[in-house]
């Protein structure tokens, strides 16, 4: 013990000596590391940290879809058929087909909207899920006619109600129909399904549902998946209530890759990433140690002719690397607890599972572990060869002579290599999803998304009033906002964007072709709008006209279809006067007639035009949802706005108003995270790549101190020992180019599913990275090249 104290002191004091050397290599230890802990903590979180259910690999979720892979509905009466007659699936629930949906809800005098989750009374069962507080459903709250009940999920509990186990009983009121919800549970941390979802409801509103299943003990989900498709089919072709081809076929995915989405291909290419530039961070301080040992053959040579063994010159070395791990460790955690922090303040929109991040012991370990490691391995060993090797060479060495060896040298300069090789794999990674994100935020969305805004209006309304009561809000509101100052068009809106293709859409028949054939007749999405919908939007009409004030309830029917929806229903160019009707409706007056050709929006998603059949709203629904077009911002209108519409209808008032532009940041908040992350993962090791090749050449200069003064004398200009510098330096440089370059070529790929417009081989990008770590790379050498035009024959020569 008193040998190890000695050690550590000694160690701590040869530190202490070099301290640009020690604040370096900490420094680059701290940020590898608390980078590394951070990212490993949210993806052993998110991505390896089992869900609140029972086997969630058992769970499994089928899907009928059409042939644009659109998911389609079944029928509640469908559900209890499929309940009856699945072998592979021994418990069955539904939930809504729409997923999670906002809806507005009163506490007392605040009101506000939460992300609702329709479900069947057995959903909770099937998931195997227990409560965090309270209970969660059973069947018989599965009811139209009794006082409805809730469960809230964890996160809401604590956001909203603060944790407060008073929550239970509470009643939360729907402004619409009145009704009263009762909360009785809270659901386990970390369970979020339909994603998004912020409280369920067991009342299924009567519409099209989606399956939840568990697998049967010895069922597998490719049998699950037949056996789907195979029973669905058998229905609708003995219900003959819809042409069986228009499904395409079955997918089937489990609970946690329904769960986690598209968020699980981005944290693996980030835990990917830093583990890169955790390994880079390791090279790079060996590199460091490397050049250290160099200046330090002297004294170790010293040491062993002074009766200290190989083992004793080791322990000491070991004991040197351990107090850098250990200082840069401890940095790091800091470093790791701040970076989480921020993530959490951040909340961004689609990281699921983020009020169960905490800074775990198995990431901290593994990645401190890892690097003092990978310090011992290129530093300390090394440095063992040299206590092991002959004592009276080292002796016999003049240090101005210079005094690491070729072989060493050689071995640094693939360290530095490497270094860039690694930096060009994360850069070309982070280049490639910024060019995505670019064209992401520059997209033609077809309509205009700046000054747009929606407000949500909630009227006490009953199931037997609530059709008059919507259609009364279309001839008071909209008058009255169009009045004030300010507002340029008002129109009501089905609902907001980006809720996806799979619900309010139908599949179309044209006038004139046989409708016995359904795979002639597409499913396509529907919008409604009132007389000011393509102003206020500002989509722009190709042919024909927009709606009129007189397109009403009892006129003849019209419709307004997009030019993808014209193509899908081989419209031909002019489909003008045209009559289309949703298939299978044999109705009087279920011909519409086509009065306008109107251009593609990204309103159901924001990566794909969507073919629209618009329809005016007093000829469709209304639900009290309103997009306005404003001169300024929103926020200074809304007093005069309120008070309009409170004087236009007194029973109507304005629950939530949000602007088009915040909508689409939280469609691009995924992307947006994920290229800031990496590209500070990037930066990172653009500057170590730097710091590898700064210490490598001006190693290189110091090291060849009396040869420059040397060849000075002899006639040497200072252009061209400049020269031959920044061209060692361009050698390693290029070399770790190309292999960073053929390697970001295949890395590349693994970012297909995250990016948008870019081919993962974009040669701009490549291109680009390459010629800025090259430039950097001849930056890092300038001042050791500089250094070397300064130096002074005669003090070179001084000690010949």
């Amino acid at each position: 013990m008193v040998r190890f104290a000695e050690d550590i002191r000694i160690a701590l004091r040869s530190l202490g000596r070099t301290p640009t050397f020690t604040a370096t290599a900490v420094l680059i230890l701290g940020l590898g590391i608390g980078m590394a802990v951070a990212m490993f903590t949210v993806a052993d979180t998110v991505l390896r940290r089992p869900l609140p259910v029972r086997d969630q690999e058992g769970i499994v979720l089928p899907r009928i879809v059409d042939p644009r892979g659109v998911d389609l509905a079944l029928a509640p009466k469908d559900l209890e058929e499929l309940r009856r007659e699945s072998r592979t699936m021994s418990a069955i629930a539904g939930e809504a087909h729409q997923g999670a949906f906002g809806t507005v809800l009163l506490d007392g005098d605040r009101s506000f909207v939460l992300r609702a989750g329709w479900v069947t009374g057995n959903f909770f069962d099937v998931l195997g899920a227990r409560p965090a507080l309270g209970r969660l459903f059973r069947a018989e709250d599965e009811s139209l006619t009794e006082p409805s009940v809730l469960v809230i999920s964890y996160d809401i509990w604590q956001r909203r109600f603060a944790g407060d186990s008073g929550v239970l009983g509470r009643h939360l009121t729907n402004p619409y129909t009145r009704r009263r919800y009762t909360i009785v549970g809270v659901a386990p941390a970390g369970l979020a399904y339909p994603v998004g979802v912020e409280y369920w409801s067991p009342t299924v509103y009567g519409g099209g549902l989606d399956v939840v299943a568990r697998l049967a003990p010895t069922a597998t989900p490719a049998a699950a998946r037949a056996e789907f498709f195979s029973a669905i089919g058998d229905m609708y072709r003995k219900q003959r209530t819809r042409g069986w081809e228009v499904v395409a076929g079955a997918q089937i995915r489990t609970f946690p890759q329904a769960v986690l989405g598209d968020v699980r291909p981005v944290l693996q290419v980030l835990a990917a990433a830093v583990v890169l530039l955790l390994l880079l961070a390791c090279v790079n301080v060996g590199s460091l140690v490397l050049l250290r040992m160099a200046t330090r053959t002297h004294e170790i040579a010293v040491r062993r002719s002074l009766g200290a063994t190989a083992g004793d010159v080791g322990r000491l070395l070991l004991v040197e690397t351990g107090a850098l791990a250990i200082v840069g460790g401890s940095l790091g955690f800091f470093l790791a607890v701040a970076l989480l922090r921020m993530l959490l303040v951040l909340d961004p929109a689609g990281l699921p599972r983020t009020d169960l991040i905490r800074l775990g012991n198995a990431p901290l370990a593994a990645a401190v572990g890892v690097t003092l490691l990978a310090v011992v391995l290129v530093g300390v060993l090394p440095a063992l060869a040299a206590a092991q090797s002959d004592l009276a060479s080292p002796l016999r060495i003049d240090v101005r002579s210079g005094s690491e060896t070729r072989a060493r040298r050689q071995v640094r300069r693939w360290f530095v290599a490497a270094q860039v090789a690694l930096a060009i794999v994360v850069l070309a990674g982070a280049g490639l999803l910024a060019r995505s994100l670019e064209r992401l935020q520059r997209i033609d969305l077809g309509y205009r998304a700046d000054r747009l805004s929606l407000l949500w209006l909630a009227v006490p309304v009953s199931r037997a009033d609530a059709e008059a009561k919507f259609s009364a809000l279309l001839d008071r509101i909209p008058p009255a906002l169009r009045a004030l100052p300010g507002i340029t068009a008002i129109t009501p809106v089905e609902a907001p964007p980006f809720f996806g293709p799979q619900i309010f859409n139908a599949p179309w028949e044209v006038e004139g072709r046989a409708s016995s054939e359904p795979s002639q007749n597409p499913r396509i999405p529907i919008e409604a709008g009132g007389p000011e919908y393509f102003r206020a939007l500002e989509i722009p009409l190709l042919r024909g006209r927009g709606f009129l004030d007189t397109d009403r309830e009892k006129a003849p029917k019209v419709a307004i279809v997009s030019d993808g929806a014209a193509r899908l229903l081989r419209l031909g160019a002019d489909p003008i006067g045209q009559r289309i009707r949703m298939a299978g409706d044999t109705s009087t007056g279920a011909w519409r007639t086509v009065v306008g050709l109107a251009g593609d929006i990204r309103f159901r998603s924001l990566r794909e035009a969507t073919p629209t059949i618009y329809l005016p709203a007093r000829q469709y629904f209304s639900q009290g949802l309103f997009a306005v077009r404003t001169v300024g911002p929103l926020t200074g209108l809304l007093p005069a706005i309120r008070r309009a519409v409170h004087d236009a209808d007194p029973e109507a008032s304005i629950v939530r108003t949000q602007t088009i532009e915040e909508l689409l940041a939280g469609q691009r908040a995924l992307p947006r995270l994920s290229t800031l992350l990496l590209s500070g993962f990037g930066l990172v090791a653009l500057l170590l790549a730097a710091v590898g090749l700064y210490g490598l050449m001006a190693s290189v200069v110091r090291e060849q101190t009396r040869e420059i003064g040397v060849r000075m004398a002899l006639g040497a200009t200072p252009a061209q020992l400049r020269r031959e510098v920044l061209s060692a330096a361009l050698g390693v440089t290029s070399v770790g180019a190309a292999v960073g370059l053929a390697a970001a070529l295949v890395s590349s790929r693994f970012l297909m599913a995250l990016l948008f417009q870019v081919s993962p081989t974009d040669p701009i990008t490549l291109a680009a990275v390459c010629m800025l770590l090259v430039g950097v790379g001849c930056g890092a050498a300038y001042v050791p090249a500089r250094r070397a035009m300064a130096v002074d024959p005669m003090v070179a020569l001084r000690y010949e």
